[in-house]
């Protein structure tokens, strides 16, 4: 008869951990490029800046259908980096932590966004509300969809 120890399981959350690598990389850079083109839809004084005092109706409706089109292809060349950051930064958290908190997910958007600032990608003089809007909202949204399936106590 042998006393073996009892072994006790370690659980590791590799599953939830790549999946919220993946849904940060996949859905928040089109969720950032739908609010950035719907950002530059409904404020005219930044989508009619190249069209002078902004009566060139035309000109505007042009550019609205082109954000339209681009925009979500264009968001994965954009913000695909940024994106990555984000999702890395949340599934070593619930590596270690567990189910990721509100402060983190705002936390972690506030620095890719003062990131993207000192990067230029973002413009602070006249986009800078449309650009704080395309990476708080996003990030809000990916933590929404990735919180649902991290165990809320992680043993």
């Amino acid at each position: 008869m042998s006393d073996s120890p009892v072994v006790q399981k370690i659980y590791k959350p590799w599953g939830e951990c790549l999946a919220t690598f993946f849904v940060f990389l996949m859905v928040g850079p089109p969720i950032g490029g739908i609010v950035f083109a719907l950002t530059m839809a409904l404020l005219p004084s930044v989508s009619g800046v190249p069209f002078g005092d902004g009566s060139d109706t035309a000109g505007q409706i042009s550019v609205g259908i082109f954000i339209g089109l681009f925009a979500i292809p264009f968001s994965y060349m954009v913000g695909g980096l940024q994106a990555a950051a984000m999702g890395l930064a949340h599934a070593v958290y619930g590596w270690f932590r567990g189910r990721q908190p509100f402060w983190f997910a705002a936390v972690m958007a506030a620095v890719v966004f003062a990131g993207s600032l000192i990067s230029g990608m973002a413009d602070a003089s006249e986009l800078f509300f449309p650009m704080l809007f395309v990476h708080v909202i996003p990030a809000f949204l990916c933590w929404l969809i990735a919180r649902s399936f991290w165990r809320r106590y992680q043993p």
